[in-house]
């Protein structure tokens, strides 16, 4: 089993455009695999990040659209209001700016190292 870090999920209900905190989700014990690149063209600069995580709980099974975070968030959400939950968002955005969105998750619950597999970006 590889093991290197701890995260946090953050489940979101609701529009992309106006998302809602449904749960925060603190995860020991995964693999995290940043990566991130760059790569000139005659356009520009293309930006390749992305993060692979391996759960190897299934407390909680993320979706498409969810946020994941290196390491352990300690942040209060607000959703009393349609207001506060978006002021709320703002200020998590800002707090912790190396947040990236799930992709894809993909179900490895089987053989000899069962894990869940995440790309985010």
């Amino acid at each position: 089993m590889l093991v290197n870090a701890d995260c946090t999920l953050i489940e979101l209900v609701g529009t992309a455009a106006n998302p809602t905190v449904k749960a925060v989700h603190k995860i020991k014990n995964v693999y995290w695999n940043d990566s991130r690149g760059r790569t000139l063209t005659k356009n520009g600069v293309q930006i390749s990040d992305s993060v692979m995580v391996y759960l190897y709980s299934d407390e909680y099974i993320p979706k498409a659209g969810d946020m994941i975070v290196h390491g352990e968030v300690n942040f209060e959400f607000d959703n009393s209001t349609q207001k506060s939950a978006g002021e709320s968002m703002k200020k998590f955005r800002e707090s912790y700016p190396h947040f990236a969105v799930v992709k894809t998750v993909s179900d490895y619950r089987f053989g000899g190292l069962p894990h869940i597999e995440i790309t985010a970006r």
